[in-house]
């Protein structure tokens, strides 16, 4: 679209940031990530489930640490690389008291979790090695984003997440 003050042209990309830019501006942040949809498969469990497993294929593009903040409620660092929506989205549809999210790879992995009342969970290396692990307690019933990461950008890798409730 030509501007006929300035005799200067509008490019593709110009229009989407700025109503980017003006969201940011207007709402103080940028699109809400409980939108997006995962980038693999999703979970929706009640208490008293076996256990499942999910595939997925982590790509280290961006910090993630932009995506969900940088620190999660026990002050963690958020760490990693990965995509800016969700790799998996778990529905609890009630409380559940235990639970283990165990990521299995290759690699090097980092874990953050979104869930519910925006509370973040961000972890690195567990138990098991450098793959990502978390044990919580308590969980209420609700949505939790799940990203899996790569510690350094531009890795590539295979993995799977295994929920278990303990």
């Amino acid at each position: 679209m030509k501007n006929p003050r300035k005799g200067w042209q509008w490019g593709r990309w110009q229009i989407p940031m700025t109503a980017l830019l003006l969201m940011v501006g207007l709402f103080g942040r940028g699109p809400d990530v409980k939108a997006n949809p995962a980038n693999f498969a999703s979970l929706s469990l009640s208490p008293g489930f076996s256990s499942k497993t999910v595939k997925g294929y982590a790509k280290g593009a961006i910090a993630l640490h932009r995506v969900v903040g940088e620190r999660d409620m026990q002050r963690n660092m958020c760490l990693g690389y990965g995509s800016p929506s969700p790799d998996h989205v778990l529905v609890l549809k009630k409380n559940v008291n235990k639970l283990r999210l165990q990521v299995n790879s290759s690699r090097d992995t980092t874990l953050l979790i979104k869930g519910p009342r925006n509370r973040l969970y961000c972890l690195d290396d567990s138990a098991k090695g450098k793959d990502a692990g978390w044990l919580a307690n308590q969980l209420p019933a609700g949505r939790y984003s799940i990203w899996v990461g790569t510690f350094e950008r531009g890795q590539q890798f295979r993995y799977t997440v295994t929920v278990d409730e303990l």
